[in-house]
């Protein structure tokens, strides 16, 4: 596993240098005044940093780029102070955050990732006209019309799609699912069986193991899923046709490692010519393939997990910038944190619809309903380096394409893809 004192300093770095530029970058101050301070709930530090990381460092190039475009013009526009806070996927710190920036002015955030967080601070941001704007949850429970809450990823129903579509495209006629106990797993779990028990007769989900997010010896979760394996292949179920599925962050790893070394969970029953199959909340982890032991497991049992894709038209677009946040970060963005480089352009717009007023604070909405018109209206006629960012009725991201990653050789490699229904797999 890379060593997490490295994660810590580059955190560390970021962070500086998020601060530094917001409160020190002098020559945005010459061309403008207009500071519009932004909220950011990330997980930096523990389960979940790879994305958090990530999401800080998009939104740093964002914030460049769009300096870079306001000195060109002369001055003019909104610039954006941003108020970062490591949550650690924990709702508690989630809400303590929201509370905190409310106190300091802050009317927009930035995230958080899990949508165990989000349903924690969306009473508190719907009370107090706080716009929330999620990168990477998913539950269907929380698409709401209405509300304060936007997420830029589709909900776990076209998740659910796009992972058993790729199961009935492999053969697989029974499922044993592995999931963590949070409002975003579970809401995956649940979508999952539903749309693979709809598939019809002979299409089985078994009961599975479900496991709290403070789990870190995975002894009983395994040897659960391996005998409830046995007991489908007794009951004449053929090995190929029986999957894994596991929703999880980045405790895969010691997922992986009790899957093969528990000798209770008869690991043969869980490898070769086992399937699993996981979630975006695993998808192109540097802490799966950091790990030797973990990456080679997934490795072994194919693995494939899916995420809203990039578009291959938009390459020329996203490609940079993603080369960009990897050098900064030594981590391979995928579309949720590119998300949030195109959330600040769309933000940036429908401030400019609707003009902030200063106050004791700095500047602030003068009118929360209709700058969040703006924001929706903005996002709808968006098309950014992830595409469109058209929103369905509840706010979520309407685009359903999804790309497969899988871990080849230490590496996340993209497999295939899941686009207008139709799955394609490279060879």
């Amino acid at each position: 596993m890379k060593n997490r004192q490295v994660f810590r300093v580059m955190v560390c770095g970021l962070v500086l240098a998020f601060v530094g530029q917001a409160a020190g970058d002098q020559s945005a101050k010459l061309h403008s005044q207009r500071v519009f301070k932004i909220g950011v709930l990330a997980t930096l530090t523990g389960s979940g940093f790879t994305l958090g990381i990530d999401t800080v460092a998009a939104l740093q190039i964002a914030e460049e780029q769009i300096e870079a475009d306001a000195i060109s013009q002369h001055g003019g526009g909104y610039r954006f102070e941003f108020f970062v806070r490591d949550t650690q996927h924990d709702p508690s710190k989630a809400l303590e955050a929201i509370q905190d920036l409310d106190k300091l002015g802050v009317q927009i955030i930035i995230g958080p990732q899990t949508s165990s967080e989000v349903r924690m601070i969306k009473p508190y941001a719907d009370a107090h006209n706080i716009l929330v704007i999620s990168q990477g949850s998913t539950a269907s429970l929380l698409s709401i019309a209405g509300d304060n809450i936007f997420r830029l990823c589709p909900d776990d129903r076209l998740e659910a799609d796009a992972i058993v579509a790729l199961m009935q495209h492999d053969g697989i006629q029974h499922i044993v699912p592995l999931w963590r106990n949070d409002a975003g797993n579970n809401g995956l779990h649940d979508s999952v069986q539903a749309k693979f028990e709809a598939l019809g007769a002979g299409h089985t989900v078994a009961s599975g193991f479900q496991y709290q997010p403070t789990t870190t010896d995975f002894t009983a979760a395994t040897s659960s899923i391996a005998l409830q394996i046995k007991t489908l292949q007794d009951d004449g179920a053929q090995a190929s046709t029986i999957a894994i599925y596991l929703a999880a962050f980045d405790e895969v790893v010691d997922v992986f490692h009790s899957a093969q070394s528990n000798p209770d969970s008869n690991a043969t029953t869980l490898r070769s010519p086992r399937h699993w199959y996981g979630s975006d909340g695993v998808a192109l982890s540097a802490a799966l393939t950091g790990d030797a032991t973990a990456a080679a497991f997934a490795a072994s049992v194919d693995y494939p997990n899916p995420i809203f894709g990039l578009p291959d038209s938009l390459k020329s677009k996203w490609q940079p910038i993603s080369d960009e946040i990897e050098a900064r970060t030594g981590i391979k963005p995928d579309a949720f944190a590119l998300s949030t480089y195109d959330a600040l352009f769309v933000i940036q717009r429908a401030l400019e619809d609707v003009r902030a007023g200063r106050s004791r604070k700095g500047f602030n909405l003068k009118n929360f309903d209709a700058f969040k018109a703006a924001f929706v209206s903005e996002a709808d006629a968006y098309s950014g380096i992830t595409g469109s960012l058209a929103l369905n009725s509840a706010g979520d991201r309407a685009n359903g394409d999804f790309d497969f990653w899988a871990v080849r050789h230490d590496t996340w490699v993209r497999i295939g893809t899941y686009n207008n229904g139709q799955i394609t797999i490279f060879p």
